[in-house]
């Protein structure tokens, strides 16, 4: 029987991590799935262990990048959904069976999405979790809300909106995000059913690259005729926060506050963008004043 469900995991010298990933997909409680683990040219025993797996569907390539992983484990799935999951992140037991079950009962959604929370961190989950349905596009647009771990996408829409596009290193993801909301009804549960790990090497700390891609996308999806001018203008606002921020991790202050004065021309009346401004006014100029003392 074809799977319902094709679980693609794109890996890069991952070896240990995707094992506890791996085994987080074999324990669903949703059974009507295939695994599909892209390796993405790893030097670390990944493709040997691999040819050992026969639950596993595995695709070897040199190494490409992750959407292009994304894309060629799709280009095989056999499932009428694809559900995608990094080689990092773990699945709760109903992970699939809770998104199967809205599915099987709202067959016009494109995409389907969940809460994801840090592993190790203390959470809350809600007493009675809820599904929201509709033209999310807005809400996507502004508060990137969704985490590739936790998607779930019918394969003919993937198909027709070309996959991920992999000239984004750091955001592509998003790009795709989006334009589903755009043209098609997605959902998302408000349930904890994804666990991510944050470590010094993981790609989500490489922050300018991250924001870079991110108001590319931005830009390329704003459309005036759906997304209000202040929800945009707010949108960019707390990405310029964020860029500013990005530039503080790098010890590169006077980058930053340029990011945080382009936050205030946007929203000149937002308290959040004068306070970043302001604090990293004032650690510029106390670093300068001890240049200034130093080479006196």
């Amino acid at each position: 029987m074809e799977p319902l469900v094709s679980v693609i995991i794109p890996t890069y010298n991952r070896l240990e991590l995707l094992k506890e990933t791996v085994e987080s997909v074999r324990n669903q409680s949703f059974r009507e799935f295939e695994i599909i683990v892209v390796d993405d040219g790893s030097t670390d025993g990944t493709a040997e262990w691999l040819k050992g797996r026969s639950d596993i569907r595995s695709l070897s390539q040199t190494n490409s990048g992750i959407a292009t992983s994304r894309n060629n484990g799709a280009a095989i799935a056999r499932g009428r959904w694809l559900a995608f999951l990094d080689h990092d992140d773990l699945w709760a037991r109903d992970k699939l069976a809770n998104q199967m079950e809205f599915i099987s009962k709202n067959p016009e959604v494109a995409l389907v999405a969940a809460r994801h929370v840090r592993l190790g961190k203390r959470y809350r989950a809600p007493r009675r979790p809820k599904w929201i349905k509709g033209d999310l596009f807005v809400k996507a647009y502004s508060e990137s809300f969704i985490h590739t771990s936790s998607v779930m996408i019918r394969k003919d829409v993937f198909d027709a909106i070309g996959g991920f596009p992999p000239r984004y290193r750091f955001a592509d993801e998003f790009d795709v995000w989006l334009a589903i909301s755009r043209d098609f009804t997605i959902a998302y549960f408000d349930k904890p059913l994804v666990f991510i790990r944050f470590y010094e090497s993981n790609t989500s700390h490489n922050r300018v690259g991250v924001r870079t891609d991110t108001y590319d996308i931005l830009q390329k999806h704003y459309d005036p005729d759906r997304i209000p001018r202040s929800v945009y203008l707010r949108t960019l606002s707390d990405h310029d926060i964020s860029f500013g921020r990005a530039y503080l991790r790098t010890g590169n202050t006077a980058e930053a506050l340029k990011w945080f004065r382009k936050s205030i021309r946007r929203t000149p009346f937002r308290p959040r963008s004068w306070r970043y401004f302001l604090r990293c006014g004032i650690v510029l100029a106390l670093q300068r004043k001890a240049t200034d003392e130093s080479e006196a």
